[in-house]
C-alpha cells in the first residue's frame, strides 16, 4: 500500500484512491502492449526511424531543419529557429548513444554541436561567463536575449563533449557562471538577460527554466566537480520542491526537474532526508498527471491525456515519468509509473509517421491523421521528435533493466 502517513509524503487521499483504481485497471493488459512494434527490444524500430528523421534533417553546416510539413510537397520556410531547442536535439542524440543503441549519428552530433557553439554560444562580459543567445529574427523577439533555460539545456547537451575533446572546459564553466549570476536568492532562476537594457529581466516568467538550469548544472558538476555547481543545482531543486508543495494539485509537471532529481539520486548527491523531500515532490508531480491519462483502451486516444494529445508535450511527460520511476521507492507506485509509461509510449508509437519522406517525424498534434484539423497539426517540429525519442529511450532502458517485456 502506498504509505501516505510517511512524513515526506503529502498526496491527498483522493488521489491515493485514484492510484489504486488506476493500477487495477492497467495491470491486466499493459504488459502485452510493450511488445508492439519492436525488433530487438521494444521501441527499437520507432527510435531508429525517428533518429533517421533527425539525421536526414541536419544540414551540412550542422543546423537542423526546424519545421517540415507531413506532405513533402508543402515547403515551409526555414526562417524560424530556436537555440534552446537545438540544444535539446543535441541532448537526445547524446542519449541515443548513451543507452548503447548506436554511434551512427555521432559525427552528425559533433557537426550540429559545433554549429550551435559557433552561432549561439558567446562570451559575455569580462568575468569568464558564456551565454546562449536567442536571435530575435529567428525567434520573433523584439530584443536579443540570453535565456537561463537555454544555458541549462546546453550544459546537458554539451558537457559530454569535453571528454571527447570537442569543447573547452572554459566554455562549460562560463555557462555555469552565467547561471550562477541568474539565480535568485530564493533559488529559482531569472528567465533571461536583456542585452538592450544590459540587465537581467527579473519579472519575466519561465516555468521550466529553473529545472533546465538545475539539470544543466548537475551535468556540469559531473564534468567539473566544483561544489558551487552542485550547491546551485540543489538550491534550485529544493526551491521547486518547496514552492510546489504549496501548489498541491496545480503543480506543473517538469521533466527537467525530474531529470535533475534522478541524477542527484543516481550519483548519491543527496542524503536520506533530502531524498524524502525530493521523492515527495516527484510523486506530487506524477500522480495528478497520471490521473489525467486516458486508460480506456477502446478510446482512440488511449495512453494520451484528457487535455493533451500533443506528441512534443507527451514525449516530455514520458521522459519525466521515467526519471521519477528511478527515484521511486514504493513498489506499487513504481508499478503505476510503469503502466503509465507503457500506454503513453504506445500511444506515441501510433502517432509517429511510419512511411514516406517524413517517416520518423512527430507532428504537432496526434490529430494530424484526422480530416479537418488545423494546418499547424500537420507540422513536424524537430523538438517534437527529440522529446519523443528521449521518452522512448528512457522507457526502453527501464524495460531492459527490469526485463519486463
Amino acid at each position: 500500500m502506498f504509505d501516505i502517513s510517511a512524513p515526506s509524503t503529502y498526496i491527498p487521499v483522493i488521489f491515493v484512491s485514484i492510484v489504486l483504481v488506476y493500477v487495477a485497471f492497467l495491470y491486466k493488459d499493459a504488459q502485452k502492449h510493450t511488445h508492439e512494434n519492436t525488433v530487438d527490444l521494444p521501441y527499437y524500430t520507432e527510435i531508429a526511424t525517428s533518429m533517421e528523421y533527425i539525421g536526414r534533417n541536419i544540414h551540412e553546416n550542422g543546423r537542423f531543419q526546424y519545421r517540415k510539413h507531413i506532405d513533402p510537397e508543402i515547403v515551409i520556410e526555414d526562417d524560424l529557429y530556436n537555440s534552446l531547442r537545438h540544444a535539446g536535439v543535441l541532448y537526445s542524440m547524446y542519449m541515443y548513444e548513451k543507452y548503447g543503441l548506436s554511434d551512427k549519428y555521432k559525427e552528425e552530433r559533433f557537426t550540429a554541436s559545433k554549429y550551435f557553439i559557433d552561432k549561439y554560444v558567446k562570451k559575455f562580459g569580462s568575468k569568464g561567463k558564456y551565454v546562449v543567445i536567442s536571435v530575435p529574427e529567428e525567434e520573433q523577439l523584439r530584443i536579443k536575449i540570453a535565456k537561463s533555460g537555454a544555458a541549462g539545456v546546453a550544459l546537458c547537451a554539451l558537457s559530454n563533449l569535453h571528454a571527447e575533446g570537442k569543447i573547452e572546459l572554459e566554455i562549460l564553466q562560463g555557462l555555469g557562471e552565467f547561471l550562477l549570476s541568474m539565480q535568485s536568492p530564493e533559488g529559482d532562476f531569472y528567465a533571461y538577460y536583456d542585452f538592450d537594457k544590459k540587465k537581467i529581466n527579473k519579472d519575466a516568467e519561465a516555468v521550466f527554466y529553473t529545472g533546465e538550469a538545475a539539470a544543466g548544472l548537475i551535468y556540469l558538476y559531473e564534468t567539473d566537480p566544483q561544489e558551487k555547481w552542485l550547491e546551485a543545482a540543489k538550491k534550485a531543486i529544493f526551491y521547486l520542491a518547496k514552492t510546489g508543495k504549496k501548489l498541491e494539485l496545480d503543480i506543473p509537471f517538469d521533466s527537467w526537474a525530474a531529470l535533475a532529481i534522478e541524477k542527484l539520486f543516481k550519483n548519491k548527491l543527496v542524503n536520506d532526508e533530502e531524498k524524502g523531500i525530493l521523492r515527495s515532490y516527484a510523486e506530487q508531480m506524477a500522480i495528478p498527471m497520471m490521473s489525467n491519462q486516458i486508460t480506456n483502451k477502446n478510446n482512440s486516444y488511449y495512453g494520451a491525456f484528457k487535455d493533451n494529445v500533443r506528441p512534443c508535450s507527451l514525449g516530455s511527460i514520458m521522459e519525466g515519468l521515467a526519471s521519477i520511476y528511478f527515484c521511486a521507492e514504493n513498489k506499487q507506485f513504481k508499478r503505476l509509473l510503469f503502466k503509465s509509461l507503457s500506454i503513453g509510449n504506445l500511444f506515441l508509437s501510433k502517432v509517429q509517421v511510419k512511411t514516406g519522406e517524413q517517416a520518423g517525424g512527430l507532428p504537432n498534434s496526434a490529430n494530424w491523421v484526422k480530416p479537418g484539423v488545423t494546418p499547424n497539426a500537420s507540422i513536424i517540429r524537430i523538438d517534437n521528435v527529440q522529446h519523443v525519442v528521449t521518452g522512448w529511450l528512457k522507457f526502453q532502458n527501464i524495460l531492459k533493466i527490469t526485463g519486463n517485456y
